[in-house]
C-alpha cells in the first residue's frame, strides 16, 4: 500500500499535525507500506532534523493555493498511492471536495468536525468524544477511525517502560513544537520569582523561535533546570517526570501513554472538548490559557507539586487506561477498505 500525506508543520500553526502524520506513517512502514509527504520547504527543514523521520518528502512550492488540490491530486494519481491524508485545518471543505477521487481514497484527520463536508473515504478522530460529533452527517458514507482506539503515537511511547513511580523526579515544562504563546518563558519566570527548588526540565519544540532569551534566561537562573531543545526522546523524558505542565492537544496523549499526572493548558478551541474528558479520566487538571496569567499557573503548579498524595493518585488514574496502539488499528482499516483502483499493494 502506497499512502500520501499533506501536512504543514511550522511556528504559526505548530507541530502537532505533523506529529500526529509521522505516528500513522511509522505504524505504515512497520507494516512494510510505503508512505510520502507534501509538505512546504519550511515545514521540510523541521522534519528532516527528526532522527525518527520516516518517508519521502515531497516540496510544494509555487504553487498557487486555489490550483494546488487539483495539482495534488495529480501528484496521487501519478504516485499510484491507495490514500492520500490531509491532516490541517487550511485544507477546507473546498479543498477536500476537489481531492475525491476515483483512482485513491481520501483520509482526513479531525478534531471537531466544524469545518463543513468532509468528502473523506475515512475520518481520524482519537479523542474519547469523537463520537459525539455527527460524522454520519458530514462524512455519511466514510470508515470512521474514532475514540480512543485510534489514538495515535509515535513508536517510542508504544515501546517505552515506565519508571517506578517514587523514582520519578522532574517537573516538565513542555508548550508544543512552537509554543505561540510563549508561556515557556513566562512560566519559568513565574518559578523563578516563587524560587522553587524542583528539578525542572524544560522541552522547546523544533519551531520555537524564543530560543535565545529562553537560554539566556536558564544560564542566569537560581533554579535547577535542564534544557532540551528539539527533543528526539520524549518518551524516556516523561517516564521520569512526576508532574507535567503542558499545552493541551496531541501532548496529551503522550503523557498519559506514560502516566504523567499533568496540568493541562488549552490554547485553542480544537482542545477543549478531548482536554475535558481527559480531566474527566482523573489524571490531569485543566486551565484555559485566558483564565490564569503565568503567575497564577506557576502558583497552581507549585501547590500541585506539594500534594504528593494526590500525584500518586492521579498516577494511578492514569495506569487505568491502557496504552493502545491506534496508528496499528486504522492501517487496519485502510488496509482493509476496498480500493478503487488496481494499485499494487
Amino acid at each position: 500500500m502506497r499512502v500520501a500525506f499533506r501536512v504543514e508543520g511550522e511556528p504559526e500553526i505548530g507541530l502537532g499535525h505533523v506529529m500526529r502524520c509521522l505516528a500513522l506513517a511509522q505504524r505504515l512502514v512497520a507494516s512494510g507500506h510505503q508512505v510520502f509527504f507534501f509538505m512546504s520547504p519550511r515545514s521540510e527543514y523541521f522534519c528532516r532534523n527528526r532522527a525518527d523521520w520516516v518517508g519521502d518528502i515531497l516540496c510544494i512550492s509555487n504553487i498557487d493555493n486555489q490550483l494546488e488540490p487539483e495539482w495534488l491530486g495529480k501528484q496521487c494519481t501519478e504516485l499510484k498511492v491507495n490514500w492520500l491524508v490531509l491532516d490541517g485545518y487550511q485544507f477546507d471543505q473546498n479543498y477536500r471536495h476537489t481531492l475525491q477521487s476515483d483512482t485513491y481514497n481520501l483520509a482526513v484527520f479531525d478534531d471537531m468536525n466544524n469545518s463543513g463536508a468532509l468528502y473523506a473515504d475515512l475520518v481520524i478522530n482519537g479523542a474519547p468524544n469523537a463520537a459525539s460529533h455527527n460524522y454520519q452527517v458530514t462524512a455519511p458514507n466514510a470508515l470512521l477511525a474514532i475514540g480512543q482506539d485510534y489514538q495515535v503515537l509515535r513508536q517510542e511511547f508504544l515501546q517505552s517502560v515506565h519508571n517506578e513511580w517514587q523514582e520519578r523526579q522532574n517537573l516538565t515544562l513542555m508548550f508544543g513544537g512552537s509554543d505561540p504563546k510563549k508561556l515557556t518563558f513566562s512560566v519559568l519566570q513565574s518559578l523563578q520569582k516563587l524560587s522553587s527548588s524542583i528539578p525542572i526540565t524544560v522541552i522547546t519544540g523544533a519551531a520555537y523561535d524564543g530560543l535565545q532569551d529562553l537560554v539566556d534566561l536558564i544560564k542566569t537562573s537560581a533554579l535547577d533546570i535542564t534544557h532540551l531543545h528539539d527533543c528526539q526522546n520524549m518518551a524516556s523524558v516523561l517516564v521520569n517526570t512526576k508532574l507535567a505542565l503542558s499545552a493541551a492537544g496531541g501532548s496529551q496523549f503522550e503523557l498519559l501513554a506514560c502516566a504523567v499526572p499533568a496540568m493541562l493548558v488549552v490554547v485553542a478551541e480544537n482542545q477543549k472538548n478531548a482536554s475535558q474528558e481527559a480531566a474527566n479520566q482523573g489524571w490531569c487538571k485543566v486551565f484555559n490559557v485566558d483564565d490564569l496569567n503565568a503567575d497564577e499557573l506557576a502558583m497552581q503548579c507549585i501547590s500541585l507539586w506539594q500534594q504528593p498524595g494526590l500525584l500518586g493518585l492521579m498516577h494511578q488514574k492514569a495506569l487505568e487506561f491502557p496504552v493502545v496502539d491506534g496508528a496499528k488499528n486504522i492501517v487496519k482499516l485502510m488496509s482493509g477498505q476496498k480500493l478503487t483502483s488496481d494499485h499494487t499493494q
